[in-house]
Formats: structure tokens, sequence, C-alpha cells
């Protein structure tokens, strides 16, 4: 996407986000995966009789969280196991995790950490505490969670929204009574001033004073499920609570408002810094000369797949893989084993190969040499291990410089766009001959090799596709896979089955290349030199820049 499309696509946005509607800040904000859940890889089936929430709002915009869950451990053996962990989800990130604590049964439980399974929460480990078969466990879990009062849809409100949690359906059976009480601030005496919600059912209740010394609170009730969460809240005046506003809220519609010559200057430089930014990365993944036109010219046509990935110009590990199958279909290469590391057996005349493409040559002199170091470190005369690659690095890099060179000649006079764009097509094509028995595209099976993403289009394809016989019986077979029945010049492989075994040019680059990185750049210092120009500029003055941002994000528990 070029700079051009970026700034389009950002204004569009800001724009929209403009003329979104505002509702509450509380209520409109998503919710995070923060489940109170079971431990995923344990047995559990259990009955959450009870499920009881305290939320006391402070002052400062924070609450303190209080859980209390009775639960009773299915008794029956081939459904449930002793219950020995708990994953507890909390509202947002701001969450303590120095505050949690936790009780089972009375007793402190010091084991909490980091939950592996909830994105934002903790884990309880019960420990020797675990409950057992058949019997009852009371949890109790406390937290401090800041940032949880924002901004209201009723002007000079403030809410707290709170999704009371739930369990996974797997795990647990029966139903549910469902409570959670908001408790509030210092000062805010008079609850009537207060505005209960119930975002999808249940009831409420609201206590000023039930008795003496008590204080008052709103409590909302609901017999459910334990695997339904239960979402309420209430708004109150914010004077008595620090109110924050959500990230959008501040620094999209209150920059604009406030400062638009600002914002769309601040907005223009981190656009710029982003597009020189993934032009200085796509620059960096080129190896072809600048001189390769994309105006003017025709299609350059009778390329080679492996020149095609050249011009495309995918990963030269993928473009040196293709190279070897394109020997291989041939009949110039053949495997000669894949333990302990793969390796290549010539199989075209002295002869013959001297009428081969210089690049072929020197693949072939490159898999010579590498089988003569093998015969040495097997005799004992050469120290160290086998190198894993089937071909000398040096004589890769070579070739690759030679065809790369070679394409660039052939391109002279022909437009690049044009000759990637059918070329694309022509792969398009490739996948689609790759389901006939008999395609009637030449090399079908080398051309699907040339798509960036074909391994992920043989894995949602499965075992559709027809492969030649010469890939089954030179690769196939010698990466584990069945000996087919057919006689034909193509045959069906299970891909779906072994993925590794009908991709073979990513398990070509895991050995092909030592350093592929390394190699990229060397090779693209000499087909594609840096610039050997050089300019200074100067100039004095001083200056700064200043941006202060805040950032809320309000989401009050829950999960799935």
């Amino acid at each position: 996407m070029n700079l051009r499309k970026i700034l389009i696509a950002s204004g569009i946005i800001l724009l929209v986000l403009n003329l979104t509607p505002s509702f509450s800040e509380a209520k409109e904000s998503p919710q995070t995966d923060s489940s109170l859940i079971v431990n995923q890889e344990v047995n559990f089936y259990f009955n959450v009789t009870t499920m009881y929430t305290e939320i006391s709002i402070r002052s400062d915009g924070s609450i303190d969280i209080y859980y209390l869950i009775q639960f009773f451990n299915h008794p029956n053996s081939s459904y449930s196991e002793p219950i020995w962990v708990f994953d507890i989800g909390f509202p947002n990130v701001y969450y303590d995790l120095d505050s949690v604590r936790a009780k089972i049964n009375g007793t402190e439980i010091t084991d909490i950490n980091k939950s592996p399974y909830v994105d934002i929460g903790v884990e309880v480990i019960l420990g020797s505490y675990a409950v057992p078969l058949g019997y009852t466990g009371v949890l109790e879990v406390w937290c401090h969670n800041p940032i949880m009062v924002y901004e209201d849809e009723n002007e000079g409100f403030g809410s707290t929204v709170f999704l009371q949690t739930w369990f996974d359906f797997q795990y647990v059976y029966h139903q549910t009574f469902r409570t959670v009480r908001f408790y509030f601030p210092d000062g805010l005496e008079d609850i009537t001033v207060v505005e209960p919600r119930v975002y999808d059912r249940g009831d409420f209740t609201v206590f000023e004073h039930p008795t003496d010394n008590a204080l008052s609170y709103v409590q909302f009730y609901y017999i459910g499920y334990p695997d339904d969460g239960y979402w309420v809240g209430v708004a109150f005046p914010k004077d008595y609570a620090r109110i924050f506003s959500s990230f959008w809220r501040l620094k999209v519609f209150g920059n604009i408002i406030q400062n638009p010559f600002f914002t769309v200057v601040i907005a223009l430089i981190i656009l710029g810094i982003i597009a020189l930014s993934i032009n200085k990365r796509r620059n960096k993944r080129k190896y072809l000369p600048p001189s390769i036109s994309s105006l003017g010219g025709g299609v350059r046509e009778g390329l080679e797949p492996s020149e095609v990935a050249i011009l495309l110009e995918r990963p030269l590990t993928q473009v040196a893989s293709l190279m070897l199958f394109e020997m291989m279909e041939k009949g110039y290469l053949a495997i000669k084993q894949t333990s302990p590391a793969l390796r290549m057996d010539v199989t075209i005349s002295t002869e013959a190969a001297r009428e081969l493409p210089k690049y072929q040559r020197t693949i072939i002199g490159g898999i010579k040499n590498r089988n003569k170091e093998d015969i040495k470190w097997e005799k004992g005369a050469s120290s160290g291990a086998i190198p894993p690659e089937p071909v000398h690095q040096d004589a890769i890099k070579s070739a690759l410089v030679t065809q790369i060179k070679s394409v660039t000649k052939k391109m002279k006079g022909f437009s690049a766009r044009k000759s990637r764009d059918y070329y694309e097509a022509v792969i398009d094509r490739a996948w689609q001959e790759m389901d006939k028995s008999k395609p009637e595209l030449k090399n079908a099976f080398l051309w699907i090799m040339v798509d960036e993403k074909y391994e992920q289009q043989l894995e949602k394809s499965g075992g559709n596709y027809y492969y030649p016989r010469w890939y089954v019986f030179s690769y196939y077979l010698y990466v584990g896979g069945p000996r087919p029945t057919t006689r034909g010049h193509y045959t069906r492989i299970p891909s779906h089955r072994s993925i590794s075994h009908a991709a073979p040019v990513n398990t070509f680059m895991s050995g092909l290349i030592h350093k592929p990185q390394s190699l990229h750049n060397s090779i693209r210092n000499i087909t594609r030199p840096p610039s050997t120009s050089s300019g200074r500029s100067g100039g004095g003055g001083g200056g700064g820049c200043a941006c202060a941002c805040a950032c809320a994000c309000a989401c009050a528990g829950g999960g799935r």
C-alpha cells in the first residue's frame, strides 16, 4: 500500500470515528477475554451453586473486587477429578497482580500467578487444598483494579460496568444464583442519585443503610447458569470519583476538536514514518536491479518457474529450491539420501552437462564438491560435523547471481509489471491444473511452488492434487511417503495427512542454505549495489515537540 492509499484510508477512519455516536464510555468499551474458567488441561465437572461479587468503587476511579464462589465437585470419578486450580479473569490490563489474594474453604492460598489460559487474569493453584470428588468448595478472591470509572452517556455522570464471569459449559452443570453488589465512594451517601443498569437480564435492589453502621449499596441478582455471564453496572454523579476518558475519546475526538491543525500534522508525520519504514523493508527484500522497468514493452513470455520466482523477487532460498527441482524434473539430479543430511546425485553425463546453462553447471559442481567432502568426512580425513547443505554454498551463491543477471538481461525491453501479472495468472492456472490427472499446463507442479503462499494452499485443498511421477519417485518416497499404486504420469499424495511431504520447497529451504539472510545481503550487494553518490546538508537552529497522551480502556470482567 503506497503513501497515498494510507492517507486516504486514515482519513476515512478518522471521519467515521468522528461521526460515531457518543454512547456510554463504560458500556461500549470492548470486553476482554477474561473469564473465570477452570484450567483447560484438566477434567473437572462441578456445579456452581452461588457466585457472589462485591465491587467497591473508590474515589480515584479504581475498584476493589471480591469474589465468593461456592461450588460442588461432582462425585463420579468418570466425570471429574479433584479441583486443584482455577483461572480468574479481571476487567482490564491495569489490574494489580500483587493485590490478588485467594482463599479456599477459609485457607489462604499463596500460589497465584499470571494465568497461561486467560489473557487478563491469574491462576490460583490450590495444591494440597484441592477440593475432592463429592465435596463443596468455597473460593474467595480479592483484587484491586485501577481505571474503572468512565464518562457516562448522561452528562455529569460516570459509569462502572462489570461483567460477572462464567465457566466453560463442558465443566459445569445445573443453575447458579448470581449476585453483584456495588459499594460507592466516600461521600456518596444518598444512593437515590445512583442509576442501576441491567444490560441483559436479572433484577436489582437498592439498599440505603440496610442496618446500623452498614454502607449503602445497589445489589443485582439473577438465577441463571454457570456458563452464562451477568452484565450489570451503575452510573453516579462524577463529583464522587475520578472519571477516565477512553483512548479514542481523548486522542481522536479531543485532539481533532481542540487542535485540528496539530492533530493533522502529527498524523501525517506518523503516517509518513510508517510509509518510509514499509518502503525501506520492501527495498531490503529486493535484489533485482532498478534497471528493470515496469513501464512500456510487453510481456516477457517463456521464462522458467525459477526465473519467474526471481522476477517476482521471491526469497532466494525458494528460488534455489526451484532450480534444483527443475533439474530433477529434467533428470539431471536425483535424491541420494536424506539422512543424516540431504544429498543429491548428478545423473547427467559429464559431456551432456557441458551443454547446460552456466547456473546449472555451477550447481552440479557444488553438488560434486559437497559429495567429495562427505567422502573425506566419512574416512575421517575431515574434522567437524558434516555440513547439512547438499550444495556447496559458494556454488549456490554463484548460481543465483548468474540467474538473476540472466533474468535482468531477458527483461530488457519488456514490462516487469505486465510480465508479473501474466505469470501470477499462470500460477493461478497451475493450481487448477493440479486437480487434473493429466494437466494441460506443462510443469504445473513447479509453477505452484512459485506461489508465495503455496503451502497454505496445499493445506487448504487437502489431498486432491495429482503429483508428477518424477517427483513421487525422486523426492516424496525419500521423505517417508507411501509408494503409489498408479503407474501413470501423475498420482495423488495425501497432503492433508503429511503436508511436509507435499511441500518440497519448504523442506529444501530448511537445509539448502546455511544463512539465508546473509546470503541475501551478499547477493543483493552484487545484483543491486547501493548508490555510490552521497551528499551532505547542514543547518542550525533548535526546537522541540512535546506530545502527551493518556490511554484508558474500560471493560469490566467477563469472558467466554
